[in-house]
């Protein structure tokens, strides 16, 4: 078990694989728990190469997928309808398209970011809205990517950020100030499958929003895939990642 708290409102703990898939485990999944109180998000992201599955195992979740936005509950068994009940034909299962923008988080730091306390009629109050979040990830293809994934994006965020590192690090590390750590992290999203999603609004028409986010994407995470590559920022390092997962990695990638 991983646990990381950036902050109190942020707490997220995840658990993990250790290692590679086997005949008998051959889909490595990755659960993330969310505190009653947490206000942490995925954030909005895409994946290239890669179909994503949720599964909510407890608690209630939003998730916005494209242009869509949905209610989940464990209790209820499914994706929430205006009518408060859910839609049996759904189940736990969220599978998210390659490309397909995305985001999810508790449903009750949902409402709180909307400004939704009174639980108007037109708001879904599931059942289990207080209750602990629960949701296993994985992916097809089911390779190391995820699991090296968190391993080393949690590896990054709690590392002492002025420890000693090499002289290129050290000076992008000067220039770079505060955005020292998000740098790591885009070298990570290159090279993992996890492209972050820039908001444009209001500054482009709707209908132009979706291709340049991906461009705008592209040309971020590409910039700090090569200055990562110039100095010796790697996405995957031996210190940040468990020894099985790192020897199958070292020997075959991702």
């Amino acid at each position: 078990m991983q646990m990381l708290h950036m902050n109190s409102s942020e707490a997220v703990a995840y658990h993990i694989p250790t290692t590679p898939p086997t005949l008998s485990h051959p889909i490595l999944k990755t659960t993330i728990a969310l505190p009653r109180h947490s206000q942490w998000t995925s954030g909005p992201h895409f994946h290239a190469r890669h179909t994503e599955s949720l599964r909510l195992v407890q608690g209630a979740i939003y998730v916005s997928l494209g242009r869509e936005s949905q209610i989940w509950s464990a209790k209820a068994g499914g994706r929430m309808n205006a009518t408060q009940q859910p839609e049996k034909s759904q189940g736990l299962v969220i599978h998210v398209p390659r490309y397909a923008r995305h985001e999810w988080m508790r449903a009750s730091a949902w409402y709180a970011r909307r400004g939704l306390h009174g639980w108007g009629p037109e708001t879904l109050r599931p059942e289990d809205v207080d209750d602990e979040v629960v949701v296993e990830e994985w992916t097809d293809p089911s390779d190391l990517g995820k699991p090296l994934f968190f391993w080393n994006l949690n590896g990054v965020v709690a590392a002492a950020q002025d420890g000693p590192v090499p002289l290129g690090q050290r000076v992008l590390r000067w220039g770079l100030g505060r955005w020292w750590v998000p740098f790591q992290l885009f070298v990570i999203f290159w090279d993992l499958d996890n492209w972050p999603v820039f908001g444009l609004r209001p500054w482009v028409f709707e209908f132009m929003e979706g291709p340049l986010e991906y461009v705008l994407s592209f040309l971020v995470l590409f910039t700090a895939k090569v200055l990562g590559w110039l100095v010796g920022v790697r996405a995957v390092e031996q210190g940040r990642t468990p020894s099985g997962l790192w020897e199958q990695y070292s020997r075959k990638g991702v």
